[in-house]
């Protein structure tokens, strides 16, 4: 049921249509199975990325007329969605992702050696995703690690974006029919608990995302020798040490941080909600702030907001005016603001403690005297936080991040490349692959 363009976003589930998408899925995935390589799936795929970079594919042109509906971004901002998400996606990546993680990507098609046993990786027979729809990179990644196992893929989208999943499953028709054969999109209420039961009934494989509450009924509906990827509510938040505040280093640190802090609007797990800059540098954390205000201006202006919602304008009001009633009287705080709308904001606050951003391009400024100040700051949030960006990645940086690892932390990144995980990166500090097969040993 591909997402067709109309305004709902195309058809809604029944239990006998999930149930003949399973049943066809299935079918082929098992013609797929019995000729088709993998390294021939890794070809298909990197050739369906490079058609969605091409600036004439009629592939990214439709998600650029029908995605920002639906999902409340710019048409730039889903320019630069797809630029980040299929840049991520070539032959290289791929296949690094499952070299990486079952040891040798020739384990799906037959027995190799792997220690001093031969053995084979043996995909599931169904996955079932869960979608969430506030960026499309996670969604896509994930279809393709069900395609490059080969196997069933029933894909659940999200109201807020049926467009890129959909597309991009036809878009992998237009290179290879018989491997978008078993893929199929569907979608149908949260509240449809009999039709969520239906899709899960034969799943061996499930992957979801989602606030924790829905990984966690998910988690309750599979069948419990399914194989379950959660991947739950995350922030992210990022440091700035004194050695990088440099008048040399400003423009272009202040440009990958307003990157980082813009990008999807700030709506995904790895948007930095807050910068902690370290005192004692050249610079203070003050010309940072400045900096970084400047910086989203520019940002905003190649790349602009998307629609809010009446709650989110709002709420994004509500937060600046309480600073700025701050600012007038209290030194500690400063507040810069894109000056037509609630298009960016940049709060400076001299509080150490971690306070969640509104988002939508909304992020906080905090002075540090050092590493274990951040540390005891973020103690009460750590198992919840994705990724950290840190400049600049010195020896220094490398004991803050073994701590950090030691508190839950799954990635630590340089700024400016905290919204470009690599595909292969360990998602919520999962392997993305290796969960999901069985092995079978010979000898």
């Amino acid at each position: 049921m591909p997402y067709n363009g109309n305004e709902n976003g195309g058809m809604s589930a029944t239990i006998e249509t999930i149930r003949e998408a399973v049943s066809r899925t299935r079918e082929a995935r098992e013609r797929l199975q019995q000729h088709r390589s993998t390294d021939a799936v890794i070809g298909v795929l990197t050739q369906t990325a490079k058609n969605w970079l091409d600036p004439n594919s009629p592939w990214r042109q439709r998600a650029v007329e029908y995605a920002p509906r639906h999902m409340g971004f710019s048409e730039a901002m889903v320019q630069e969605a797809i630029d980040l998400t299929f840049g991520a996606i070539n032959y290289e990546s791929l296949g690094e992702l499952l070299d990486r993680e079952l040891g040798n990507r020739r384990v799906l098609d037959e027995f190799c050696l792997r220690g001093r046993v031969q053995s084979r990786a043996i995909a599931p027979r169904l996955l079932v995703h869960f979608l969430a729809g506030n960026v499309p990179m996670p969604g896509i990644v994930s279809i393709c690690c069900g395609l490059l196992l080969r196997t069933a893929n029933l894909v659940k989208v999200s109201p807020r974006d049926p467009v890129f999943p959909s597309l991009f499953i036809e878009s992998v028709r237009e290179v290879d029919a018989e491997l978008a054969d078993c893929a199929a999109s569907t979608d149908w209420s949260r509240g449809e608990l009999e039709l969520t039961q239906t899709a899960l009934e034969d799943a061996d494989g499930v992957i979801a995302y989602g606030d924790d509450h829905t990984i966690s009924a998910l988690r309750q509906l599979a069948a419990p020798q399914a194989q379950f990827l959660g991947y739950g509510h995350k922030l992210s938040f990022a440091v700035v040490a004194k050695e990088a505040m440099t008048d040399e280093n400003l423009p272009q640190l202040a440009q990958a941080a307003a990157f980082d802090a813009s990008v999807y609007d700030q709506l995904g797990c790895l948007s930095p909600h807050v910068y902690y800059v370290e005192e004692r540098g050249q610079l203070g954390p003050r010309k940072f702030a400045a900096a970084l205000a400047d910086a989203m201006a520019a940002y905003q202006a190649r790349v602009p907001r998307g629609q809010l919602s009446v709650e989110e304008a709002a709420q994004i009001a509500k937060f600046r005016s309480g600073y700025e009633f701050r600012a007038a009287s209290d030194k500690r705080f400063v507040v810069w603001n894109s000056p037509a709308s609630n298009d960016w904001t940049v709060i400076y606050d001299d509080s150490p403690s971690f306070i969640p951003s509104c988002l939508n391009r909304t992020i906080f400024v905090k002075p540090t005297d050092g590493y274990k100040r951040i540390l005891d700051a973020i103690q009460k949030i750590a198992a919840n936080v994705s990724t950290v960006g840190v400049a600049p990645m010195h020896e220094r940086a490398a004991g803050f991040a073994g701590d950090l690892a030691k508190m839950g932390v799954h990635r630590v990144c340089p700024i400016g490349q905290m919204q470009r995980p690599p595909l292969y990166w360990h998602h919520d500090g999962r392997a993305n692959l290796a969960d999901l097969v069985s092995w079978t040993d010979l000898g």
